[in-house]
């Protein structure tokens, strides 16, 4: 049988939307390596604008100076914050097509916690890949509700642990929620611990979020559809169109 076309173009959607910030991100680290402070200053604006009507007075080598210690975390922040948007707006997507073709019954939750546990029981019931690629997939659940935390922490609570991020995880398959090692020392009697997201976590991150959406849209055609042949980008054997993931065509 042939896939559901909406719940394919809600997949394609997404998957190219993820990918495009993942080819941002590598490309903005890759323009800070190869600019020096006194090139990046000199296309600064003078005023920093803040409003359409204030501007604010700022010296552009203190902020040259604060993201020469900070423009990974922050950028792989903000890169996470935009993978988070469209996984989530994937999976209400999928739970609304289901509804309207009847094969859901209970009301689409609200939050994106819910949403969250739905999408990880889907993905859980994938068929797709070796066993080690099955093994990985409660693994990455628990990756993809640890971004959701700290999210909400950056959002928040100015991006610094409270018992929140603690109380609020998912577990998946019998395991525990993700908790940052940093986060104990928020307990310790230490205020004021941030949330420091380095390269190598947006990355596996990242990579989670990706995977598991390729695995609740094969679940989803499977169960739902009776299309057992799963989407392959090896089969497809296309390269990456970045106009069209990163502008839309």
């Amino acid at each position: 049988m042939p896939r559901d076309q909406e719940i394919q173009r809600t997949f394609e959607v997404a998957d190219d939307a993820m990918q495009g910030v993942v080819g941002y991100w590598l490309y903005g680290n890759a323009c800070r390596q190869a600019v020096d402070d006194i090139g990046v200053q000199s296309f600064l604006p003078a005023r920093f604008p803040m409003t359409h009507r204030w501007y604010r007075n700022y010296d552009p080598s203190d902020l040259t100076r604060a993201m020469n210690d900070l423009y990974e975390p922050y950028h792989s922040r903000v890169a996470l914050i935009s993978i988070i948007g469209v996984f989530e707006a994937a999976i209400k997507g999928f739970m609304e097509r289901l509804e309207e073709a009847g094969k859901r019954k209970k009301p689409i939750p609200k939050g994106y916690r819910a949403k969250l546990k739905w999408a990880f029981e889907v993905a859980l019931r994938s068929t797709h890949g070796s066993q080690e690629v099955l093994d990985r997939i409660p693994g990455q659940c628990l990756g993809i509700d640890h971004a959701r935390r700290i999210r909400n922490l950056w959002v928040h609570n100015n991006g610094l642990f409270n018992d929140q991020y603690e109380k609020d995880g998912i577990p998946v398959a019998g395991r525990d929620p993700i908790i940052d090692p940093s986060y104990e020392l928020s307990q310790q009697g230490r205020e004021r611990v941030p949330v420091v997201l380095k390269p190598a976590g947006f990355l596996n991150m990242s990579k989670s979020h990706i995977g598991v959406l390729h695995h609740i849209h094969n679940v989803i055609q499977r169960i739902h559809y009776g299309h057992s042949k799963p989407y392959d980008y090896r089969e497809v054997g296309k390269g990456i169109e970045w106009h069209r993931l990163l502008i839309g065509k």
